[in-house]
């Protein structure tokens, strides 16, 4: 499908398996799981339940690596595409995303609905769903608040959106909300109860994260009945968006406004609490994790490194496990060596008031508790520099 810019998207069409139907196309904009065979297993039940699902990858379009700033970078111009081919199908149609690409398709949404619809502005689209939708700004450094961008607030569309409870997001969900009412979108909440981000894409789900993801293909009929919009609905996105680039975090270790870190209390997978406070006196690395976090497995090696380095009377490592249980955590430390204490963040709680929007996401505490620096990407933590920066903090 060329595009204006001179470059294709190409759109993998999967037939329904009993012919045409009258349920709408299904067209779903991928983040490079296309081949996973949890994916390739849904898009079957999709057509056995007789659905007609058109599959994009944009990144894999546009021959672009694939990167989270590169997926925040796109312009929506191959959903908005894909939309206008869609709209010509004479049927309805009903566009599908994850995580971050869901901010790429309310961008091409907004660009079709500008150019190629009329009345309610949403032509024969019959409802947006999104998964666990990741439509905020990278802050520049670990601890500062998100920022939603400027197409959230500006969408006007009929809009489901399907959160798990364990995802990584959930405390964001009210504010996400909040900005797409402003614009009159119709808004309906799908809460996926007990399982993380991803739960249907994962290589390794537990036994509820694979009834749930099997559980799609019925559910979805009951989504789209129930956010059915009345004929005298009106959709009409901003006209006038604010652009925004995205953001490039900064790269290693970054000074930040030092201020006290927020205490809190968790336990450890040998159920004994340890509280930040008691810490005092010492630098701390206080990093946030996750096993099923590849960059996070493979710093570990090097913070074990430079946990030896220091006195322990003046240098400790805390780690902060990410919604995982003690079970999960007790199996991944039998494959891997952890030198410092692994507490367990089960609801997600902690990591929400150290604004965690990533990982690995680890911060430095001087003795008197105030955080002086963050990173929010793995890094080899036995590095000389580092190794000075915290041997400063400690003189």
């Amino acid at each position: 499908m060329p595009l204006e810019s001179g470059e294709e998207v190409t759109v993998n069409v999967y037939p329904a398996t009993f012919g045409e139907s009258e349920k709408p196309i299904l067209i779903w904009f991928t983040e490079g799981y296309a081949s996973r065979k949890p994916f390739k297993q849904l898009i079957t039940q999709l057509n056995d339940a007789g659905y007609t699902f058109w599959q994009v990858d944009l990144l894999e379009s546009y021959f672009m690596e694939r990167t989270p700033i590169n997926v925040r970078g796109l312009t929506g111009e191959g959903v908005e595409a894909v939309l206008k081919q869609a709209s010509q199908q004479g049927r309805a149609f009903v566009p599908i995303s994850t995580g971050r690409m869901s901010l790429v398709l309310l961008r091409g949404a907004r660009l079709w609905q500008l150019a190629h619809t009329s009345k309610q502005g949403i032509g024969s689209l019959q409802q947006v769903i999104t998964f666990f939708p990741n439509v905020f700004d990278a802050p520049k450094k670990a601890g500062d608040a998100p920022q939603l961008f400027p197409i959230v607030s500006a969408t006007s569309l009929p809009i489901t959106l399907v959160q798990p409870t364990e995802g990584t997001y959930k405390w964001k969900l009210p504010e996400i909300i909040e900005a797409l009412e402003k614009n009159q979108s119709q808004v309906m909440i799908v809460a996926v109860p007990d399982v993380r981000d991803w739960y249907f894409l994962r290589r390794d789900p537990n036994e509820l994260e694979k009834k749930s993801g099997e559980a799609i293909p019925s559910q979805l009929e009951l989504w789209l009945k129930a956010s059915r919009v009345s004929a005298q609905a009106t959709f009409k996105p901003v006209e006038e968006l604010i652009s925004q680039d995205a953001t490039t975090s900064l790269k290693g270790l970054v000074p930040i406004s030092s201020r006290l870190a927020p205490e809190f209390i968790l336990k450890d997978i040998n159920g004994k609490s340890i509280d930040l406070k008691d810490k005092r006196g010492k630098v701390i690395l206080l990093n946030f994790w996750a096993s099923w976090c590849p960059p996070c497995v493979k710093e570990i090696p090097s913070m074990n490194r430079l946990a030896q380095s220091f006195n322990a009377d003046q240098f400790e490592i805390v780690s902060v496990n990410f919604k995982e249980t003690p079970a999960t955590i007790e199996a991944f430390l039998k494959q891997v060596q952890v030198d410092f204490p692994v507490l367990i963040d089960l609801d997600g709680r902690v990591s929400a008031r150290y604004e965690i929007f990533s990982f690995p996401s680890s911060f430095i505490i001087d003795s008197k508790g105030q955080l002086r620096y963050s990173v929010n990407a793995a890094i080899e933590w036995d590095d000389p520099q580092i190794q000075s920066i915290i041997q400063r903090l400690i003189d």
